[in-house]
């Protein structure tokens, strides 16, 4: 998932973003499955790399690979580089990590499935290499009179990602400990709430931050007590009144625009709402 600073769902070329960028050789130190469509990629990056809490990369994958699926599915592709928000902080660096949600094709349509995740997905190991672009974006920058505003960060699946990020980093740099933080993420059953456990270790040693994660569609074995229905639901529901903080989005076009809505009925500027702003092929 990628974010950016933005009020308005726009459209933005990949490609000519991608002729743009510089790109570092970084080498896959582990994949690991969060759920079973989803992978955490750590990547030891250049020691001379940097990027910035909240900002994405573009992520490129072997012309190898990209030949042999236009053989296999009668495609065209050229260079092919995909966007990833970081989920860590750039205080870990040279460490850095990525998450990646398998995308299939869409349903009753004959087209082939995401070649990026396919790729990251089937053919990535310990020890690849993979060509990361230099940071992009500037998700959550916010000024010193914003010091005591309450941050509302909202996701949806793997839209997590980079907000898991900017929490790992502001835990590590202690530059939020003024300000209440809220994490709500919703997804639709009890194994597509990734990195769950890790959030609830941060809410047991972060008195500043609250954990309130939603099924949407929990499933009977989920035993599931928690909140219910979509997160911009429960989000409305927790806040019944009016509301004055800093609220970053991330997940499907839907969830954000009606998150937007939730956000603008409880009195929050245009100004204090940054979300994703593009949309690309997985």
């Amino acid at each position: 998932m990628i974010l950016g600073r933005a009020c308005l769902l726009v459209a933005v070329s990949v490609t000519q973003l991608a002729a743009q960028r510089h790109y570092a050789t970084a080498k896959v130190a582990a994949v690991e499955s969060l759920s079973p469509n989803v992978k955490r990629v750590r990547l030891r990056m250049p020691r001379d790399y940097r990027f910035e809490a909240g900002q994405f990369a573009l992520v490129r994958i072997p012309k190898t690979f990209v030949e042999a699926w236009n053989a296999k599915y009668k495609t065209s592709h050229r260079e092919v580089a995909r966007p990833y928000s970081f989920a860590s902080s750039p205080k870990r660096l040279p460490v850095a990590e990525i998450i990646v949600q398998l995308a299939g094709p869409p349903p009753n349509r004959d087209v082939p499935p995401g070649i990026t995740s396919t790729y990251i997905h089937t053919e990535l190991k310990p020890g690849d290499s993979l060509e990361v672009s230099d940071g992009i974006g500037s998700l959550a920058k916010t000024g010193a009179s914003d010091a005591s505003r309450a941050i509302v960060l909202v996701a949806g699946g793997t839209g997590v990602a980079p907000l898991a990020g900017l929490l790992d980093h502001w835990f590590r740099t202690k530059s939020h400990k003024r300000r209440k933080v809220c994490l709500f993420f919703g997804a639709r059953q009890r194994r597509d709430l990734i990195l769950d456990a890790q959030f609830r270790r941060w809410a047991a040693k972060h008195s500043n931050f609250i954990y309130i994660p939603a099924l949407s569609d929990p499933a009977p074995q989920d035993q599931w007590t928690g909140a219910t229905g979509f997160i911009n639901a429960v989000l409305d529901k927790h806040f019944p009144d009016t509301l004055d903080a800093d609220v970053l989005i991330a997940g499907s076009p839907r969830m954000m625009q009606e998150t937007v809505k939730v956000a603008e009925a409880k009195g929050i500027q245009k100004s204090q709402i940054r979300h994703d702003p593009i949309q690309v092929a997985p």
